[in-house]
């Protein structure tokens, strides 16, 4: 019995640990922006909500970053929501 628990636990720590490590791969490619949410043939707002993006710049918004993929035909992903760690430069 103590067998079969010690094999339990150890199965479930495997299972969190793969779970994390996915999370964290995850996060370093980036996340896709949602551009189908913004009317970019309008131009965008000027609400300073930062977005850091995979190309290591801050975006004062999604929308901006979603302006600057379809102006550049880049491919530019979120890093993450908020001020980049260490920004290159700000882009508008």
């Amino acid at each position: 019995m103590k067998a079969a628990g010690v094999f339990l636990l150890l199965s479930l720590a495997l299972f969190f640990y793969q779970g994390i490590a996915e999370m964290d791969e995850a996060a370093f490619r980036g996340m896709e922006p949602s551009c189908e949410n913004f009317d970019l043939g309008r131009g965008c707002t000027r609400e300073f909500d930062p977005i850091c993006g995979t190309d290591n710049n801050l975006y004062s918004n999604e929308c901006l970053l979603c302006l600057h993929n379809r102006h550049r035909n880049g491919h530019v992903l979120i890093r993450n929501r908020g001020m980049c760690k260490t920004p290159r430069n700000n882009v508008a």
